[in-house]
């Protein structure tokens, strides 16, 4: 699509407004004040402003915003020449956004970014400088918000102060604590269904089929929503009618390649299945040699009897002789249950040294006369 030039000697400008609450978006306070101050600075400066392109309850920590793009799109095709904002981050808070708004529309001389406080000017390098660094500004500020909050949040549930809605069961009311936390009150017909999942669980009733029973009752989670066994395993643990089970550590995660093929051949002479001895040397603090899980192919290993060497040896220079790569070869002894006594894989380096130590020992036997 071809570009549209101003070709009038007046300077051409698009507006953009943005707020992040949809209260000040309702309110609109906020966006006809930011659009009042535009069109004045305009007005005062001799800029055309042909619109002002806003986004409403955004947040500015993206750019993929409609109003944006749309005002960015008019920049592009030459409707504009100046996109102008009353302050950077109405544009982004972001460092990284900044550079890239810069670096894609603002870096020749027919396109430039205004702000009505005066902070932003890419007409001059000058200009530029100043405006990369109230980016790294509103970025540093930003991320200080957020600690400032998280770090809050911390210290309030440190405290023991309740956060988020009530539990099920129950209500906030008016009347605070001694901690000045709102104290709960106790729901009837809630109450009546958190007695009937404890009436349950006393008849041995899996968390399983109290959820399902509860579904099919058509009796409404917290909002109105389903079941799921983590509201019920929550629901009996705060009334205290469930513990949950701590998994004590019964000591750090090793690798014992003796010891677990100990117990894995003995847990295999029992009947249990690849996946089952996984779980069981998992459960006995051993680990495969980098760590993680034991997939069943790693339990096969320890399962398979370290090959003897001479027969190794032997099948090796019989691949060999066959015009097969020291790599091929490698893959074909771990093919066919030739199990190093490390338990490791047959690296080409390794099989060379087999067929070697055959030609080593043919060069040192006696030659008969």
């Amino acid at each position: 699509m071809g570009t549209q030039q101003n070709t009038s000697g007046t300077k051409t400008a698009i507006g953009y407004v943005r707020v992040s609450t949809q209260e000040q978006a309702t309110e609109g306070v906020s966006l006809d004040a930011q659009r009042d101050k535009l069109r004045s600075y305009c007005k005062l400066n001799g800029l055309k402003l042909i619109d002002i392109l806003a986004d409403e309850g955004i947040s500015g920590s993206t750019l993929d915003r409609p109003g944006l793009q749309a005002a960015l799109r008019m920049v592009r095709r030459g409707r504009a020449s100046t996109l102008i904002v009353v302050k950077l981050d109405r544009l982004s808070r972001s460092l990284r956004d900044v550079c890239s708004l810069v670096e894609d529309y603002f870096t020749d001389e027919r396109h430039h970014l205004l702000s009505v406080c005066g902070m932003v000017n890419t007409h001059s390098a000058a200009g530029r400088m100043l405006m990369m660094n109230l980016a790294n500004f509103n970025q540093f500020e930003r991320e200080m918000i957020s600690e400032r909050t998280r770090d809050a949040l911390q210290h309030m549930k440190a405290q023991g102060i309740r956060l988020g809605p009530a539990p099920y069961g129950y209500a906030l009311g008016t009347e605070l604590d001694e901690r000045g936390r709102r104290k709960l009150v106790p729901l009837p017909h809630e109450q009546e269904v958190i007695a009937k999942i404890k009436a349950m669980y006393a008849e041995k009733l899996s968390f399983t089929k109290i959820t399902k029973r509860l579904n099919e009752l058509g009796i409404p989670a917290k909002s109105g929503g389903r079941w799921v066994v983590s509201r019920v395993c929550t629901t009996l643990q705060r009334e205290g009618a469930y513990r949950s089970r701590t998994n004590k550590m019964q000591g750090p995660l090793r690798h014992d390649r003796e010891a677990a093929t100990e117990i894995a051949l003995r847990l295999r002479a029992e009947g249990l299945s690849l996946n089952q001895i996984g779980a069981r040397l998992r459960k006995e603090r051993l680990t495969p040699l980098r760590g993680g899980k034991w997939h069943p192919a790693q339990v096969s290993q320890l399962l398979c009897k370290p090959a003897d060497r001479d027969t190794a040896v032997r099948r090796a220079c019989e691949l060999r002789a066959q015009g097969m790569t020291l790599k091929e070869i490698g893959v074909r002894l771990t093919m066919e249950g030739f199990q190093r006594e490390d338990g490791g894989v047959w690296y080409p380096s390794l099989v060379h040294g087999l067929i070697l130590s055959v030609e080593s020992e043919r060069e040192d036997s006696p030659q008969s006369p």
